[in-house]
């Protein structure tokens, strides 16, 4: 089975068209992986109101979706010896996900600043470079895939609802709401998602 991996933002009209993208290389019988922050992790509260109406399509179509952790960056600094993990954008330890990374069938990989969203299809400067390296392609699925269960949650559909889970220690472990994200962000992210902002993201 080919393997389809991102690591994007998915807001807006652009949004719409990239979930459709994404479910219909799925319903080709490819594989599709995507990684991307959780609220607790993420410093973009606007992007994440519009995101979150996104992931039930993604998820019922059969793509395999993580939402970073915020102490995915103290992992990492961990087993890395001199790297002390990630710097939020306040400065704090917590891990955030900035990354544009696609990566396809295992030889191409495209890594650059372009976001699936309005903005860097309309208004922005973005970059980005196209590689056809099998090589690279294989470091960067081994990489994302390395104890990915322990450095982000796998979000899932129980019933109609939502549902994260994850691995702590030997343990499995499960949410039912948005896991470590403060009451604060929930009501941001509630009052956020009622406003018609998603071609302004």
């Amino acid at each position: 089975m080919r393997k389809a991996c991102a690591t994007a933002s998915l807001p807006g009209n652009s949004g719409k068209q990239g979930v459709d993208l994404l479910v219909s290389v799925r319903q080709r019988g490819t594989r599709v992986v995507v990684v991307t922050n959780s609220l607790a992790s993420t410093d973009g509260v606007p992007v994440h109101s519009k995101y979150q109406h996104y992931r039930k399509p993604l998820l019922q179509a059969g793509v395999e979706l993580y939402e970073l952790k915020p102490s995915a960056g103290a992992q990492r600094g961990r087993r890395s010896g001199g790297f002390r993990g990630l710097r939020g954008p306040t400065g704090s330890g917590s891990a955030g996900l900035h990354a544009k990374t696609f990566a396809f069938d295992r030889r191409i990989v495209f890594i650059g600043s372009y976001n699936l969203d309005p903005r860097s299809s309309k208004l922005n400067t973005e970059m980005g470079v196209l590689f056809d390296c099998p090589e690279l392609v294989k470091r960067l699925a081994e990489t994302t895939g390395r104890d990915i269960d322990q450095k982000a949650y796998r979000v899932e559909l129980v019933g109609n609802r939502l549902g994260w889970v994850t691995r702590e220690g030997e343990k499995q472990v499960r949410f039912h709401s948005e896991p470590e994200a403060s009451l604060w962000k929930r009501i941001n992210v509630r009052v956020l998602s009622w406003l018609p902002i998603e071609d302004l993201l």
